[in-house]
């Protein structure tokens, strides 16, 4: 009698184990596909704006001029374009690489919205330019790289979920310098469009508000409970 009990206590321990290694594999393999899509996406919107650039170096097609050139009905177009148009190699690396990091973010945060989310900011950086910014030819990506960095960092922040939080203390860590973009009389050799950096901004903290209630849920580890209380 104790052997089967033994026994019986023994394969229900075996299949315990088995069922949670089972649930463990499975989500390793999820979270894997999970970072691997994302930077899979990311990778592949940074490489659209590197061709972009090589095709215009190479054949000399002048598609900068296409910027955005605030408060002009030809300077709208610009709206779309100038995420894609930039100056020179050192322009362009100094976009691609935080915005590769920063969309990553976006895509395994919020797979599902993600490119509703920068469509978005793009439109919306876009429009607030052409209406603050100064007279010229407004190109480049920054201004989605500070939509995305601003988008991350206030939407974890109201969510107060642990992995996003984790995640935009890297960005902060890496990119806190990006506050310097707004003041462009710092940099007095380069043209910088400090417009398009607070037009990203404000575009971000708009989404971030909008898109509130998307992506991760905070986890609730202690759940509430009722307590029942005696009334004489």
């Amino acid at each position: 009698m104790c052997n089967f009990k033994a026994d019986k206590n023994r394969d229900f321990f075996l299949f315990f184990v088995y069922q949670k290694t089972r649930i463990m594999n499975e989500e390793a393999i999820f979270e894997k596909n999970r970072v691997v899509q994302s930077a899979v996406k990311s990778l592949i919107m940074a490489l659209l704006i590197a061709v972009a650039f090589v095709v215009n170096s190479t054949f000399s097609l002048r598609w900068e001029e296409y910027g955005l050139q605030p408060r002009s009905l030809a300077g709208l177009r610009g709206i779309l374009t100038m995420t894609f148009l930039h100056s020179d190699v050192s322009h362009l690396f100094s976009n691609l690489i935080p915005l590769f990091m920063l969309s990553f973010g976006l895509f395994y945060y919020f797979p599902g919205k993600a490119l509703i989310i920068i469509v978005l900011l793009t439109i919306t950086t876009g429009i607030l330019t052409w209406t603050i910014g100064r007279d010229g030819n407004h190109i480049g990506a920054s201004g989605l790289v500070y939509a995305l960095a601003f988008f991350l960092v206030t939407i974890s922040i109201i969510k107060m979920e642990t992995s996003m939080l984790a995640f935009t203390l890297i960005i902060i860590f890496l990119y806190g310098s990006m506050i310097w973009g707004f003041f462009p009389q710092l940099f007095p050799d380069k043209h910088i469009s400090w417009e398009g950096h607070l037009a990203g901004a404000i575009s971000g903290v708009i989404a971030a508000i909008i898109y509130r209630n998307e992506g991760p849920k905070r986890k609730e580890y202690f759940p509430d409970e009722e307590e029942d209380v005696n009334t004489d």
